[in-house]
């Protein structure tokens, strides 16, 4: 099979370099191409090259793993997630690394397995989380933090939580109504964590065909510290408060914009459906 290993380059050219030195001592004699991503759609223009069934390897963060994905849901070329970026949330849920070497040499030889993902408005696939409150807002603008990313999350909402207007979210399953309220942290999980390192929904898994929903309702802003503390400890979803279920679909309605995989994306609604096993994914 043809490897292609997919590159979004470091700021720090000679992380690139290191990289993809350790990338050709590892994958001698055996057939494999490296690329770059240069620029917008490139990906994508990449992948059309290669028709045949191909494992592609995202080297990146969360967000270019995404990007990756969007040409790789419903075929049957396979990928293999290198963590290469900054939070690198969905390698913390599927890997035991987080080296990329490391992955490259453990997954070389393992088959694939189908995992789902989640369709968004039908245009474009999650594969980790998708949320809407005070933790869209920091996932939004975390990067403007000068810090560690675990500690620039949790600096963030205790900086922000004092002007955060607690977005107003209703969410439709097929069923009816599950929620209407204010929310402080509002999250659409496959995946388990977010926010470099957070797990918000311990009980996510990858290939059981349901979006795990995990709401905390408007809360007592003093009380922030506490629900911190909760998250650390990998514990939300035991407050009597937060509203956890799980949904193969559901359309969610708020004024506030969504953070998808990383990535900033703003719509009027937000029509969620999972896609079970429509990804072949190398763990």
């Amino acid at each position: 099979m043809k490897h292609v290993f997919l590159i979004k380059p470091s700021p720090d050219q000679s992380k690139s370099d290191s990289l993809t030195k350790n990338i050709a001592r590892v994958m001698e004699g055996r057939d494999y191409e490296i690329y770059f991503s240069e620029y917008k759609d490139h990906v994508k223009e990449i992948v059309k090259n290669f028709p045949e069934k191909t494992r592609f390897y995202s080297v990146g963060g969360d967000g270019f793993f995404n990007q990756v994905i969007q040409n790789l849901v419903h075929t049957d070329h396979e990928v293999v997630c290198l963590p290469f970026g900054t939070g690198n949330d969905f390698s913390r849920a599927i890997h035991r690394h987080m080296s990329p070497e490391a992955i490259l040499k453990a997954t070389l030889d393992r088959p694939a397995i189908p995992i789902d993902t989640i369709l968004v408005n039908d245009e474009r696939y999650c594969v980790n989380v998708g949320c809407f409150g005070l933790d869209a807002l920091i996932a939004n603008t975390v990067h403007d933090v000068k810090t560690p990313k675990s500690a620039a999350y949790v600096a963030s909402i205790l900086r922000n939580i004092s002007r955060y207007k607690f977005a107003k979210v209703k969410v439709m399953g097929k069923n009816g109504l599950l929620f209407n309220d204010q929310v402080t942290l509002c999250a659409f999980c496959n995946g388990r964590f977010y926010g470099g390192g957070f797990q918000i929904s311990p009980r996510s898994k990858i290939n059981d065909g349901l979006i795990d929903m995990v709401i905390l309702p408007k809360v007592n802003r003093l009380f922030a510290p506490y629900y911190i503390y909760k998250i650390l400890r990998k514990d939300l979803i035991s407050c009597q408060d937060v509203v956890v279920k799980q949904v193969k679909e559901c359309v969610i309605t708020t004024p506030a914009a969504m953070n998808l995989d990383g990535e900033k994306k703003v719509a009027a609604k937000y029509h969620l459906v999972v896609q079970p096993k429509s990804l072949n994914l190398v763990i």
